[in-house]
């Protein structure tokens, strides 16, 4: 039972370490970092195939900046055996060989600090590991950086921060267990050899080695490999609270003691070279405590045999050895962890879920999914849509169909849209590419040994090799062909599984072994006749590249998901940035993501997607890409213009319209909510504004003309600029998608009323299409309101040129008497807007549409239709404003560019304080409303001043030194102001204190800004 024997106190104290460590380890990934990483990290392998699995995988990491940049990388085999594998040198000769190795060249040199993790072995009791390494075997736990993470990646945050604090020398470290602890513990100030202990129960220390030394001290008396209990109680080993001092695998190694380890390296040379297993924790250590014995020592065969060879070298050992100072360092807290066997390690997956690692750790688990498996499953960079997993455990899985799992379940490096996979009780099963580019998949029993023999207890699916076989059709000549000795058939050399050409026909191969009875003999026929392999034969054919490659694509898969499902659950885009990782990978996940988009049937995921996306690419320099955010509000654009159709004009009969239409209208004054009208967010939640029309100097400023002409022609007049243009081609007036020219808004205005098709030919001449029409057209504009004062001119001009269009084309009736005519002309300027891309809301031309004050409310969704409730103007109620409410013309325009968009980007990215500023001037609009229909203009003032106040903090370049300083020398005439609109020039509202304050504002205007543009308006709401 995985037991992590610690209180809770231990535990955050771990915790707290291992973000010390993390960002120890982020410091050492920098060039210049503060901290001094490993000069050198030396990975040991059991043969040539498994280093170059190694060097594959931390190529990997390499080139995705995951490594310390001063560290430098080794791989170092263990030397070749007959029979192209490596000889079994054990962890002691691997460690004296490397440091051979390392002499040779001079990479011991220079006061280096080396860290020596050993690695070999072919993993035969943990399969899935065979291929790629033990020391790479996945673990539950998401690295600070969202990275999956494995047992080298805990070596080396775990480790990161002790060369900074120990002198030259070597610490070695074994690759098969899980070591958590504080790095700040260890003092490696002690000549000689040290090693590093921690608490563990007995039953753990029977299969490690154990330390004794005194309560408090530090020397060795006795160091016991894989002692019983007995002998652990007879040699001290037992602590007052009843745990033993467990081996960690950690050992430090002197500069001196590896000048005597070089030449004892010498000596044993001719027994490495023969294949002599030789221990370092059995042979090399257990001889340097002081109370050790040579006979006992001589005949210890808790690690294997005791063989001639082995003796003779022992012997040499103990006379270069003996005497050598040995201490050990005991770590408290600290949590330690073997993996031995495939069942041991789905434990640890299942149970260990401490320290900050998570069930579903770097992966995407539909949430189906997960309510439906309950709460034993564990998944380390794994993607699975549908299914139900129940105790089962995903490593580098991609699971596009259904997998239904039974319990104790192991699937790993398999990628399959298989549509659906169902695995026994007890099964595991990977998948293996080969390096000819076929495949194989492998499926055993959790609780199989693959060491133990048929006749000694060997199982296969958690099953005896005698009932298995007893089920199907299949004899033991057809798994081990030309092997009669039943003691040398294993599960590890069984020729089981078929090579295919594809993943997926590898993985329908081998399903039917789960239940052979039920077979068919097509598919047993299949499998006599196929290539097969062991598992042995498959781990050594393997292309380890192919799997690391596979798990980045998991990953990329995971990362892109888990960025989407953050966008559904509408999370900040700030904080789903960090999911796209890397510059490196960053662009490869957006456009994962991008895809993923396409497909949504959600109509306004897509609009915050590409802006959350181009935030998170921001974040690198050289993955920035303002198509991103061009592409959301493009998106934004095609929704609205979708759920408003284009006029189309037929045949018209002239004698029957009108030659000439003029609409005036005034200008809107907003109180407050203004933003809440603006796609995306109005579709999204909803607005809320409190508007009025608005005259000026006692006339309605706005005006737009439409007007027949005998001549085919088309002409373009501004008053405003003192321009007219006649477009020569159909091609200039298709293009109106251009905020910077003035005549935009008329370009599209003839597009969307249809007198200029948006599928014509735009080489075609205007005057070949107006002949065909029959008639020529003048469509002019004028406003008397200063640019960029604030009050809607643009949206409220647009509705004035579709009106004038409109009537004057017959296509639209009585306005104001037809509500429906009247709603439907709103959502025409606001698609209008989107055709410009100048974007905005519907809040300007419905309050200049429609006269007195109304507060107007939509629900969410396309299109928007306008509620819109008028304030009744009392007697009372009238007077109080002619006389009270004012607009006092600041004398600057706003020169901000892309307000709009900035402000909505914001909301799209779902910026948490424009989330909530948002919600409040909605807010303030229905409060205002409502102490207008109380005739309460003082509180209607005071809560403008504070709409003010959210205004600035919206956008800090709504105002300016200049604008403060005018509105605090107002302050002795008003109850509130703000500027109108997006504020930064163009007109404040104001509020003035009672009925003659607005004529001392006036005169101390004039006072203040003699002969300058600052001055009141007079205006007033009809």
């Amino acid at each position: 039972m995985f037991d992590t024997h610690l209180d809770p106190g231990s535990l955050a104290l771990l915790q707290q370490a291992y973000r010390n460590n993390w960002q120890q380890y982020l410091a050492s990934l920098a060039e210049s970092g503060p901290l001094r990483p490993w000069d050198l990290c030396v990975l040991t392998a059991s043969n040539e195939r498994q280093a170059e699995a190694y060097r594959v995988q931390i190529e990997a990491r390499r080139r995705a900046q995951l490594l310390p940049s001063g560290t430098e990388f080794r791989v170092i085999a263990d030397p070749a055996a007959p029979d192209g594998g490596g000889l079994r040198i054990g962890s002691g000769g691997a460690t004296l060989r490397a440091l051979q190795l390392l002499a040779d060249d001079g990479a011991l040199l220079g006061g280096r600090r080396v860290l020596m993790i050993h690695s070999g072995g072919d993993s035969r009791r943990l399969p899935h590991c065979s291929a790629t390494g033990k020391l790479f075997a996945r673990v539950p736990h998401e690295l600070p950086d969202g990275r999956p993470s494995s047992l080298f990646d805990e070596f080396l945050v775990s480790l990161s921060g002790l060369p900074g604090q120990i002198p030259a020398g070597l610490l070695v470290a074994s690759g098969d267990v899980l070591l958590l602890f504080d790095h700040l513990q260890l003092l490696f100030a002690r000549p000689g050899v040290t090693g590093v202990a921690a608490a563990a129960p007995v039953e753990i220390g029977a299969n490690h080695g154990i330390y004794v030394s005194a309560e408090a001290g530090q020397r060795v008396r006795a160091f016991l490999h894989k002692p019983s209990p007995e002998e652990m109680h007879r040699a001290g080993a037992l602590r007052a609270d009843g745990q033993v001092q467990i081996d960690t695998g950690l050992v430090w190694l002197d500069g001196e003691t590896i000048s005597r380890w070089l030449a004892l390296a010498d000596a044993l040379t001719p027994y490495i070279v023969q294949g002599v297993t030789i221990n370092l924790y059995g042979d090399l250590l257990a001889p340097l405590a002081e109370d050790a014995e040579l006979e006992p020592y001589l005949a210890d065969e808790s690690d294997g045999p005791a063989t001639a060879e082995l003796r003779e070298a022992r012997r040499t050992i103990w006379a270069q050895l003996r005497g050598l100072p040995f201490g050990v360092e005991k770590l408290h807290p600290a949590l330690f962890v073997h993996f031995g066997t495939t069942a041991e390690y789905l434990e640890v997956m299942r149970q260990g879920i401490t320290l900050g690692w998570s069930r579903d750790a770097a992966s995407w688990v539909s949430p189906a999914v997960s309510a439906r498996s309950g709460c034993q499953w564990a998944a380390v960079n794994a993607y699975v849509d549908d299914g139900d997993l129940r105790s089962a455990c995903l490593l580098d899985a991609l699971i596009e169909g259904q997998l239904v799992a039974q319990e104790e379940g192991l699937v790993a490096h398999l990628a399959t849209a298989r549509p659906r996979l169902e695995l026994g009780a007890g099964v595991a099963l990977d998948q293996i590419p080969l390096r000819d580019g076929r495949y194989i998949t492998r499926l055993y029993g959790v609780a199989d040994d693959p060491k133990r023999p048929v006749d000694g207890g060997g199982t296969f699916l958690n099953v005896s090799w005698r009932q298995w076989l007893d089920q199907g059709l299949l004899s033991a000549q057809d798994l081990w062909p030309g092997l009669d000795d039943p003691a040398e058939r294993t599960l590890w050399n069984a020729h089981l599984y078929p090579v295919c050409e594809s993943c997926e026909a590898s993985l329908e191969a081998v399903l039917w072994l789960q239940e052979p009875a039920q077979a068919q003999e097509e598919e047993v026929r299949r499998w006599r006749e196929a290539e097969r392999l062991s598992l042995h034969e498959s781990y050594l054919q393997a292309d380890v590249g192919r799997m690391v490659a596979l798990e980045a694509e998991i990953e990329d898969r995971v990362r892109a998901r888990r960025f989407c499902a953050g966008l559904e659950r509408e999370r900040p885009a700030e904080e789903l940035a960090g999911l796209l990782g890397q510059a490196g990978d960053a662009p490869r996940r957006a456009r994962l993501v991008a895809d993923w988009l396409e497909a949504s049937i959600d109509s306004w995921l897509p609009i915050r997607g590409y802006l959350a996306l181009a935030r998170a690419l921001d974040r690198h320099p050289t993955t920035r890409d303002p198509r991103w955010e061009q592409r959301a509000f493009s998106s934004l654009a095609r929704l609205v213009r979708a759920h408003t159709g284009i006029g189309e004009i037929r045949t018209l009969d002239l004698d029957t319209l009108p030659r000439e239409v003029t609409v005036r209208l005034p200008a809107r004054i907003d109180f407050a909510g203004g933003w809440t009208d603006t796609p995306p967010y109005s579709l999204e939640r909803g607005g809320t504004v409190l508007n009025a029309a608005f005259t000026l100097r006692g006339e309605r400023p706005i005006l737009a003309q439409a007007t027949f002409l005998d001549e085919p022609i088309l002409e373009l007049e501004s008053l405003d600029i003192g321009s007219t243009i006649r477009p020569r081609l159909v091609g200039e007036i298709l293009n109106y998608a251009n905020p910077a020219d003035p005549f935009a808004l008329l370009k599209a205005a003839l597009v969307f009323r249809g007198l200029v098709p948006a599928d014509a030919n735009p080489h075609e001449p205007v005057t070949d299409m107006l002949k065909r029409r029959g008639f020529g057209l003048r469509l002019t504009t004028a406003t008397s309101i200063p640019r960029g004062s604030g009050l809607g001119t643009s949206s409220i001009l647009a509705g004035a040129v579709l009106q004038a269009l409109a009537r004057l084309l017959g296509q639209a009736g009585d306005l104001e008497a037809d509500e429906t005519r009247l709603k439907r002309l709103f959502d025409e300027v606001l698609c209008l807007e989107q055709m410009i891309t100048t974007g905005g809301g519907w809040q300007d031309q419905i309050g200049g549409l429609t006269d007195g004050i109304k507060l107007i409310t939509t629900r969410p969704g396309l299109p928007q239709v306008a509620h819109i409730e008028p304030v009744p103007l009392s007697p009372a109620l009238r007077q109080a404003l002619d006389t009270r409410l004012g607009l006092v013309y600041t004398g600057q325009r706003r020169l901000a560019k892309d307000l709009l968009r900035h402000i909505m980007a914001r909301w799209m990215a779902r910026d948490p304080e424009m989330v909530y500023m948002l919600e409040e001037i909605a807010r303030l609009a229905r409060a205002m409303h409502r102490a207008l229909l109380n005739e309460d203009l003082e509180t209607f003032g005071e809560l403008m001043a504070e709409h003010w106040q959210i205004n600035k903090r919206m956008d800090p370049g709504c105002t300016n030194l200049f604008i403060d300083e005018l509105l605090h020398s107002c302050r002795p005439y008003l109850i509130g102001a703000k500027l109108a609109g997006a504020g930064g020039g163009g007109f404040a509202i104001v509020v003035a204190r009672d009925e003659g304050a607005l004529l001392e504002l006036e005169a101390h205007l004039r006072r203040r800004y003699p002969g300058g543009q600052v001055a009141l308006w007079p205006g007033r709401i009809p």
